[in-house]
């Protein structure tokens, strides 16, 4: 399945999909009645729409805040030679707290998003520097984010990037917030993928052996504290009709503040805008991920960022190679095990 046989239906499901899947009981349900179908409908072609060889919807699951429960994060950019970055590329995606891994065009030409759980014995710099021994780049520039303008990914029901700013100040403190032995079991089975059945939450819930109701109450709490930022749908952008994607990194002018952050955020082509410290060589502060159904719907949003004031010099990173897409799974003991093996 592909954007041109996506039908009229398909479209809007998968964009109330996107908005969000009710936690209740029977979600599948509470769907059915805002599109003006039987529940039946829903779940046949969510079914159809994850099947097959090319699925448009990657998964129905938990998006979680990790800086919340205790996970520190960063974007890590580092240059390796060209004959070895495919090598490089595999090492990396093979961390289970990297969610991407792209090989890009630029001076820096591998780039990863790494997220490293409370309890880690090497840290978020030292999984970094080790990384960087394995694939043997150095320096690796290690760039925590310092204030998120935004992070919204929603593909429109017109099979364009539909993003709206969402409001996010992580320069506000909000502290963390420690989940307990059961809190962790629900966060994990929040985490799997939800079945196309009339009462899917009950086998995520017998997971971390606890009751339905028990599961639903704790994950509308998690929404309430910002643990849990979307339950819903996640869909592979290219098969939904989001071809083109590129990461430009900018560089700002401080005397206008926060203007270009909050410029990029008002953008419904950008998905990701987050401003970072700048590094040795690397002078850029700001990082933006923008998407179109074509490249050149990319190039003007560039071009039209990079006309304000407070725009300098930028570079667009465009995907040379993706090695890792996927959702880090928190508080799976994965990360232990790898520090055991590579640590």
């Amino acid at each position: 399945m592909n954007d041109a046989t996506l039908t009229g239906f398909d479209r809007r499901l998968l964009d109330e999909a996107q908005r969000g899947v009710p936690l209740v009981a029977r979600p599948y349900a509470a769907l059915a009645e805002r599109l003006g179908c039987e529940p039946s409908v829903v779940e046949e072609r969510l079914a159809a729409l994850r099947s097959g060889e090319r699925p448009v919807v990657r998964e129905i699951a938990g998006i979680f805040d990790a800086t919340r429960v205790g996970y520190r994060s960063a974007l890590v950019g580092c240059r390796v030679a060209d004959e070895a970055l495919d090598r490089a590329g595999a090492v990396v995606a093979g961390h289970p707290g990297v969610s991407h891994c792209y090989g890009r065009r630029g001076p820096l030409n591998l780039w990863f998003t790494l997220s490293i759980a409370p309890e880690s014995r090497l840290g978020l710099d030292g999984t970094a520097a080790r990384l960087g021994e394995l694939i043997g780049a150095a320096p690796l520039h290690v760039l925590p984010a310092t204030r998120r303008y935004k992070l919204r990914v929603h593909v429109g029901a017109d099979g364009r990037m539909d993003a709206p700013a969402d409001g996010a100040d992580p320069a506000a403190p909000v502290g963390t917030y420690d989940p307990d032995a059961t809190e962790r079991r629900i966060l994990r089975a929040l985490q799997e993928d939800l079945p196309a059945t009339g009462e899917p939450f009950a086998p995520l819930a017998a997971a971390a052996g606890v009751k339905v109701d028990i599961l639903l109450r704790t994950a509308g709490r998690f929404a309430a504290m910002g643990v849990l930022r979307r339950y819903g749908a996640i869909l592979h952008h290219r098969r939904a009709g989001v071809t083109a994607n590129v990461m430009v990194a900018w560089r700002e002018d401080p005397a206008f503040g926060d203007a270009l952050g909050e410029a990029a955020a008002a953008v419904s082509a950008v998905s990701h805008c987050y401003r970072r410290g700048a590094a040795d060589g690397w002078p850029y502060t700001l990082y933006t991920m923008i998407h179109g159904r074509t490249a050149d719907d990319c190039r003007t949003v560039i071009a039209s960022l990079a006309a304000q004031d407070a725009a300098g010099e930028h570079a667009a990173l465009w995907t040379r190679r993706a090695y890792r897409k996927a959702r880090v799974r928190l508080f799976s003991g994965d990360q232990a095990a790898w520090e055991q093996l590579h640590g």
